[in-house]
């Protein structure tokens, strides 16, 4: 069993979250051919996205469906809370995630170098992430310290992936969205676990170095 991810991507390393919550060590590789566009990968995934799972003839993409998989499989210790309502929660809250905020934030990276912002364009983004954000801020459990209670889940990988990335685009691009005192509690949570802190830096640092080529006035 192994993955095919690439380090930089944001879906990675929600997985890489997820699979050091769990205390599962899975092998990771690049896509082959070089490229999750490669025709080589596409036999691997027709769908040719990542991360991928591939488990012997069985392959497995969308991250939330291979942490549930693994869940499922009991290789490592389960993200799904055993309470039926917050495990429905938890997967709501992922979902509101994965498609409100992760696609509005998406949005922006088009807008990163100078030369090709569109002023109208980064505002619009910047509604919807802030429209989001506030959807998020109504689902999250009031009392945390995670997205849907004592311990961490789905959400919460998936919320610390897309804040790290808003959290760097918001002084270059000039963003007003923030995420909420809900969303922040859980970051910081996931952002200060034993299990977890050395993942978080370490995307952090992959970030700042995509950025720094890409805010050069002349990219």
């Amino acid at each position: 069993m192994h993955v095919v991810e690439l380090p930089i991507s944001l879906y990675s390393f929600k997985l890489r979250l997820a699979l050091r919550l769990k205390s599962a060590a899975i092998e990771a590789q690049p896509p082959p051919g070089g490229s999750y566009r490669s025709a080589a990968f596409a036999l691997v995934n027709p769908a040719g996205t990542i991360p991928t799972l591939v488990d012997g003839d069985f392959w497995l993409t969308e991250s939330d469906a291979i942490i549930e998989y693994l869940d499922d499989a009991g290789i490592g210790l389960t993200l799904r809370p055993a309470d039926l309502r917050q495990r429905a929660r938890d997967r709501m809250l992922s979902r509101w995630i994965d498609l409100r905020f992760e696609p509005a934030l998406r949005k922006l990276f088009a807008q990163i170098a100078p030369a090709g912002r569109g002023p109208a364009d980064i505002r619009s983004a910047d509604a919807l992430i802030e429209a989001s954000l506030a959807l998020l801020e109504q689902g999250l459990d009031p009392d945390g310290p995670y997205a849907s209670g004592t311990r961490p889940g789905l959400a919460d990988c998936g919320l610390a992936a897309s804040a790290s990335w808003l959290t760097r685009l918001q002084h270059p691009l000039g963003l007003t969205s923030r995420i909420g005192p809900h969303a922040a509690r859980a970051v910081a949570a996931i952002s200060e676990d034993p299990r977890t802190r050395g993942e978080v830096e370490r995307y952090g640092m992959l970030i700042d170095d995509w950025l720094t080529g890409r805010l050069s006035p002349t990219a």
